[in-house]
């Protein structure tokens, strides 16, 4: 059984099918022993990626691109997952009153960060105030307090606002954000120098995909544990999750080529930066034709 060292951000959906593979013994199938380790942020898993400390990370594209575009890391999305996101207003707040009032953002440079850029300038016309305040739990509790005015969150957080009298906004999928901004990613040497290990890896994703769409309690369970939230939110997050996954999780680009078109915009990136230098969807749709080749499509 080989060691295997693995990061995720933080509680949310995205880390669903990395959590889902260890719950439901693929990763030990294909003979890794997974150390999974939250890291509290995005930056956080790019750094520990840059440096070798972990394998493999679930992060969202925003720091991984920033760290890409200022020749920090080598590093590249191999599949995509899910990542709902929805701007979320404190109790009684509507689209219309939020103009020019605080949203509150994990901090800066992250997927939070840019959402929040992105509905001051796709959403309300107007710059509001920006106010980092940390992860989900930090601006929840700030969304309760009424210190902020809304934030972008992703389920749970987002169910646990919506079931303590938060409403929804705003859903980030009508400006085309359907797809995870993000996923698995790697050091592009451990995909050039250990493709055996990417493949297996990879295998174990599919997988555990396959059986969280085909068992409900046992997705439920994964989003209690990794979600750190109750069962009430679990199952409502099963349920508007489920769907998300696609098939062939190839790394969605579309949503990352609308943030690196933004950045270029304000100038953070480099014209010449190209979205594909971060993504290499080669090893996940190989391993998706060979399980179509022995099961069948999806199965």
């Amino acid at each position: 059984m080989a060691a295997l060292a693995c990061g995720y951000a933080t509680e949310g959906q995205g880390v669903t099918p990395l959590a889902a593979a260890i719950e439901c013994g693929a990763m030990r199938d294909q003979g890794f022993d997974v150390t999974l380790a939250k890291l509290g942020d995005a930056i956080a898993v790019t750094a520990a990626l840059a440096s070798g400390e972990i394998a493999f990370g679930n992060l969202a594209a925003p720091a991984l691109v920033m760290a890409a575009a200022k020749g920090e890391a080598d590093l590249v999305f191999l599949a995509g997952g899910v990542n709902q996101q929805f701007l979320v207003g404190r109790p009684g707040m509507t689209l219309n009153a939020l103009r020019g009032q605080a949203l509150g953002v994990s901090r800066p440079g992250d997927l939070t960060d840019f959402l929040a850029q992105l509905t001051m300038d796709r959403v309300l016309g107007k710059r509001s105030v920006m106010k980092s305040v940390g992860g989900s739990q930090s601006r929840l509790r700030a969304l309760m307090a009424g210190e902020i005015a809304a934030s972008p969150l992703s389920p749970p957080a987002a169910i646990e606002a919506r079931q303590a009298g938060c409403p929804w906004l705003y859903d980030y999928a009508e400006l085309g954000l359907n797809f995870a901004i993000g996923g698995i990613a790697a050091s592009r040497t451990l995909v050039d120098e250990q493709p055996a290990v990417v493949r297996r890896f990879l295998h174990a994703y599919l997988e555990a995909q396959a059986r969280y769409k085909a068992d409900r309690e046992f997705g439920i369970a994964v989003h209690e544990k990794y979600g750190e939230t109750s069962r009430s939110v679990a199952e409502e997050t099963y349920d508007v999750t489920r769907d998300g996954f696609r098939d062939r999780p190839d790394p969605a680009t579309a949503g990352m080529t609308m943030l690196v078109d933004f950045w270029k915009g304000t100038g953070d990136v480099p014209q010449g930066f190209d979205v594909a230098s971060v993504v290499d969807s080669r090893p996940i749709l190989a391993v998706c034709d060979e399980r179509d080749r022995r099961h069948g499509p999806g199965v």
